[in-house]
């Protein structure tokens, strides 16, 4: 850039010596003033050129700018290319393991919902042959698996909890004497009684005044009377309602009317 403003500079010199040697058709002016004009138009040659210089340098200066900023864009592009192909990648592989798990799925769910129905329908065959009382306090249990069961948009695990949780319930009557307060069918009446399980083993049932006591017979269906038991039946009751201390009592688990006989023996 300066090599080229010393040219301009010396081209216009040169131009000025030139007129300045060229002969005059009138009268020529005084060397000192053709010296001073030549000077003053040199001068602001040299004005002029420094200018476009400085123009042209930062014209250069700002296509340098931009020129840096596209180089970076640039990068910055070829970086997010090759980063959105490996992300790409990457999910390619995720969608592909999960449609193999998807299937896999598929095959669980298509193997173990008949299962769950079959083991359902086990259940609530065992649930219509146990005690009544325990058939009344697993009923709505089993209500509610059959409807997750039939429910279309419930996933195979709530499914599988629902049942097993209802398996496990069924399980724990089995273990611990549950009483209640019930109205049941004692020859054609209903008495208001209070219930009590022992486990499986046997249901009884005391009546409201505790004179009277009745044994489930699952062979007949139907209560059978104890009432020689009937203190025995209110002292479970009281130990298992925790007002009184526990103690050994002694129950009649066989037929009832094998029991009746034992004691009239």
């Amino acid at each position: 850039m300066n090599h080229l403003c010393h040219f301009l500079f010396f081209a216009c010199l040169f131009s000025s010596l030139t007129f300045i040697a060229a002969p005059a058709s009138a009268e020529a002016p005084s060397s000192a003033t053709m010296v001073k004009e030549t000077a003053e138009k040199a001068v602001m040659v040299r004005r002029e050129s420094q200018k476009l210089a400085d123009g042209w340098a930062k014209e250069a200066a700002d296509f340098q700018t931009e020129i840096q900023s596209l180089e970076q864009e640039l990068e910055a592009i070829k970086w997010r290319r090759k980063k959105t192909a490996t992300y790409m990648k990457d999910l390619e592989d995720k969608m592909t393991a999960l449609k193999a798990k998807e299937r896999a799925a598929h095959e669980i769910r298509n193997q173990l919902e008949p299962f769950l129905d079959q083991t359902l329908q086990a259940l609530q065959d065992f649930s219509l042959n146990d005690l009544p009382m325990l058939t009344e306090m697993q009923a709505p249990r089993l209500r509610s698996v059959t409807a997750i069961l039939n429910n279309a948009d419930a996933n195979i695990v709530q499914k599988t909890r629902s049942l097993l949780e209802a398996t496990t319930q069924a399980l724990e009557y089995g273990y611990f004497p549950e009483p209640d307060e019930a109205e049941i069918d004692i020859d054609g009446k209903l008495v208001r009684v209070q219930r009590l399980n022992v486990g499986r083993l046997a249901l009884f049932a005391l009546s409201g005044d505790a004179r009277d006591a009745w044994k489930w017979h699952s062979e007949t269906g139907r209560y059978e009377p104890v009432p020689h038991f009937a203190r025995s039946i209110q002292e479970v009751i009281q130990i298992t309602e925790r007002s009184r201390l526990v103690s050994l009592v002694e129950l009649p688990l066989g037929p009832a009317k094998e029991c009746v006989e034992e004691i009239s023996q």
